[in-house]
Order: structure tokens, then sequence, then C-alpha cells
């Protein structure tokens, strides 16, 4: 697992070289015959049937990889991304590799669909010679999600309906054995590099989030199902560019009965954790009961890292007051769109 783990890492570094580099070399205004013919000199037409397609390949790289500058709107067309959160605390770890498509219509509404994939170290062994367990490669519940952006009295406003498709029951963990649905909400005005915000949700339970996601909702090693509204607000300040830095507090507000589900503690493991501070998703994989065993509240804080050749990077600290323990999250942000941008003639 360890080595699976760094060729996922070692992709996105790779990735991130390759584009520098690309982005980095000085390229020729244009691609035409005479970059390819040396002076005074004609090719025949075999030869030149040969190195046609190379040359549309060559002009398609060096402007595919060339950074569309941050002020100009954003285009309309295919957006894709590969995310890989991982969220530690000293219960266990948790990991999920996102791959999202999608389709944006306007600078305004925007579709994409997606399948997330689990790898966990959890402390709970089968096995008597270990004292971890790894459980990896389980598909998550694949989501559709619908995004609408807008400006609203100076504010920027993002609304974000999400819906999910179990593809098992709950006994394979990592899904609910139920549908989802996510109702996100982001509203922020930028102050001279500072940006207050504010976020309210509502869904049928801890539907996991990769559009805007925040570091208390990463690779949680729980999910839930029952009625969960969420709070956020906070600020975040950024400085050189592409350097920015965050803290907010969140509160989880669950109504009604409530479930549960563990993604540490495996459904064929009888005993798991002492579930102190109420952490029932250390004790059992499934605990059923009031809307309090659901409940959360705490703060954050972030380092974020943008406009890294299509990668953005974050590293970030979360406190659970009620839960009484501390988790650090890491969030690779691989935005593929421009794979799918056509080359300017």
């Amino acid at each position: 697992m360890r080595a699976t783990l760094g060729v996922l890492f070692a992709v996105f570094l790779v990735t991130g070289l390759a584009v520098a580099q690309t982005t980095s070399q000085t390229t020729p205004s244009s691609a035409d015959e005479s970059d390819w013919v040396p002076h005074g000199k004609t090719l025949s037409a075999p030869v030149r049937a040969i190195q046609a397609p190379a040359r549309a390949i060559g002009k398609w790289f060096k402007r595919s990889t060339t950074p569309t500058p941050s002020n100009e709107p954003e285009s309309t067309g295919v957006v894709a991304f590969e995310q890989l959160q991982a969220n530690s605390t000293p219960l266990g770890t948790v990991f999920i590799l996102n791959t999202d498509v999608g389709y944006a219509f306007s600078s305004h509404l925007t579709a994409e669909a997606g399948i997330p994939i689990f790898f966990v170290r959890s402390p709970f062994s089968l096995v008597t010679t270990k004292d971890w367990r790894w459980t990896t490669w389980l598909l998550g519940d694949p989501y559709l999600d619908v995004r609408y952006s807008t400006k609203f009295a100076g504010a920027n406003v993002t609304s974000i309906l999400t819906g999910t498709l179990p593809v098992s029951n709950s006994q394979r963990i990592f899904t609910t054995g139920r549908a989802g649905v996510d109702w996100f909400n982001h509203v922020e005005k930028s102050y001279k590099g500072v940006t207050p915000f504010l976020n309210l949700g509502a869904a049928n339970g801890t539907v996991n989030r990769f559009v805007m996601p925040r570091p208390y909702t990463m690779a949680r090693p729980y999910q839930t199902l029952g009625f969960m509204s969420d709070f956020e607000g906070g600020a975040s300040y950024k400085f050189r560019h592409n350097y920015a830095i965050g803290i907010s507090a969140y509160a989880l507000v669950p109504g009604g009965p409530q479930k549960v589900y563990s993604r540490l503690v495996a459904p064929d493991f009888a005993f798991g954790g002492d579930g102190n501070h109420n952490r029932y998703f250390d004790k059992a994989f499934l605990t059923e009961g009031p809307s309090d065993i659901a409940r959360d509240n705490g703060f954050s804080g972030w380092v974020e890292l943008t406009h890294l050749h299509h990668m953005t990077v974050q590293i970030g600290y979360t406190r659970s007051i009620h839960y009484a323990f501390d988790s650090l999250t890491l969030m690779l942000n691989f935005d593929g769109g421009f794979l799918f941008k056509e080359p300017n003639d």
C-alpha cells in the first residue's frame, strides 16, 4: 500500500514538474513548416505527410500547457480535476482519490460528476501480529453536482447541489447504502486581500465534498445518515499572488434520528476503540441514536498554494471540540481542464 501511495504522489509531482518545464521554455510564435524544414530545402510529399501529425501535436501541446491569466473570465467547455484528500488523526488515517469531469455551460453554471476511491489505515486489525490494518481501493458513492456562481451586492456567491448514488449496501463500507443529497452555499467578499466568508449547508448526512472542500470535511473518519445542517464562518488572506492562509469556526447541527458509520472500524470487526468524548465512530462500525450522536463543532486553519502549474496544495489543521481530537489534512488538486481545450488557430 505504501508503494501505491508513493506512486500517486509521484504522479502529482511529475505532472507538475513536466508542466513547469514546458511552460518555462521559450516557444515560437507559430508552429508552421519553417520550424521543421532546413533553410533552403523542400521536403517531399511523403515526408510532409509523416511530419504533419507531429507538427499538430507539438502545436497543441505548446498552447494547451500555457497557463490562462487569472484575470480572464471563466470559459465554457469541459472541466476536470483529480483530487487527493488525506486526513490523519490519532485514531487513524483516511485517503480519498477522486476523479471529477464536467462541463461549464457558462461562467455561472457548471455540472460535474465524480467517482471517489478510499484508502484507510485503521488501528483495528484482525491479524494479531499487526497493530494496524489497510483497507484499499474501495469505491465510494459516485456523485453528480450542479454549481451556480454569481455576484450579489459586491459579494461572490456560490451554490452547489450534490446528489450521490450508493454502489453497494452499507456492509461494503464507505457508503450508507442510501442516496445522498447535499446543498452547500458559500458567500465571500474581499477587502484588500482579506476575504471573510460564510458557508451554510443542509444534507441528509455528511456527504463528501470535493468542490470547495473545507478542512473539517476532508476525508472524515466517519459518515452519517440523517438530516444535517452545517455552518462555517471565517476569513482567508492572500499574499504574493499564489499563497493564502485561512481560519474558520464550524458546527455540524443534526436533526432527528441519526446513524453514524465508521470508516475506521470495519463491519467484520467486533471490537473497536473506547469511544470516549462521543467518538462513536471509534467504537463500532454502526451506531444508531438521537441527533446528538452526530453533532460536532470546532475550528480549522490552513495554508494554501495556488497557480502552481494547474496544481493547488492545501495543508490544514482541525480541532474538534466536541470529539476532543486533532486532525491534519492534505489536499492536492490537479486541474485537468486545460487538457480538453482546443488549441487556438
